[in-house]
């Protein structure tokens, strides 16, 4: 089993976009399980079902199982953990460990072959447990300015969370996303990451797909639609990519 969280600290980095694609695309060819750790609750809306007023992924904090919160999702092989609406992490303490130990007892690796965790745009408990968890990071960015800097801050709190638990660091990968190649400022910025992290770190983009923001309205990712489109076929680029770099 595979464990890919998709984060970013700064919003609107299509990061929930990024999760419902790699977990529908996945589902084609393994059991997959995505856990929607953001309480907006928006990668739930993305495979066609809502977040949880008191069952969903967070429930786990208060003392639930990780499987009582499953539910069927729109593709038979994707399995979905909602989000739970309101769930305050601040009014917890210490939550180190938690997501890790569902796993061990619940031995959701007998299960799934992938697991995707989308994560709230915080630096917190809940990124901290998916962080514990984690085989491979991906960090979506739109290339400007702002998106490199929080690539940065986002790779130093990988790094950072790593050494304090004494766990190996995840692979890191970075996608852009939105990526329009005649704009100069994200030719400019994708170069910048190029040159701070290595062409190694850095997935092929994402390019603009109006589709991409429509799918949430139906509740199906484009990587499903039989039309293929720009969206698609990124996505469907990108997971090649993230696949062959997990072997």
């Amino acid at each position: 089993m595979k464990t890919i969280v998709v984060s970013n600290r700064k919003g609107g980095s299509a990061k929930t976009t990024t999760a419902v694609n790699l977990a529908c695309e996945l589902a084609k060819i393994g059991s997959v399980l995505l856990i929607d750790f953001d309480t907006q609750g928006h990668a739930s809306l993305g495979v066609g079902c809502e977040a949880s007023e008191d069952n969903g992924a967070h429930s786990i904090f208060v003392g639930k199982t990780l499987s009582e919160t499953f539910v069927h999702t729109v593709h038979d092989q994707l399995t979905l953990s909602p989000a739970q609406e309101f769930f305050d992490v601040y009014e917890f303490g210490d939550l180190r460990g938690v997501l890790k130990n569902r796993f061990r007892r619940e031995m959701i690796h007998d299960f799934f072959d992938y697991v995707i965790i989308d994560t709230p745009p915080t630096f917190d408990g809940l990124l901290k447990n998916a962080l514990e968890v984690a085989d491979a990071v991906v960090i979506p960015f739109v290339p400007h300015h702002l998106g490199v800097v929080a690539v940065g801050q986002m790779v130093r709190a990988i790094y950072q969370n790593a050494s304090l638990n004494s766990q190996k660091t995840p692979e890191v990968g970075i996608l852009p996303v939105m990526v329009n190649a005649h704009i100069p400022e994200h030719r400019e910025a994708i170069a910048k990451i190029r040159t701070q992290f290595g062409e190694e770190k850095l997935f092929s983009g994402i390019g603009i797909d109006i589709k991409l923001a429509k799918q949430f309205e139906g509740g199906n990712p484009v990587v499903l639609d039989e039309e293929r489109s720009r969206g698609v076929k990124d996505y469907r680029h990108f997971v090649e990519e993230l696949l062959a770099r997990l072997c």
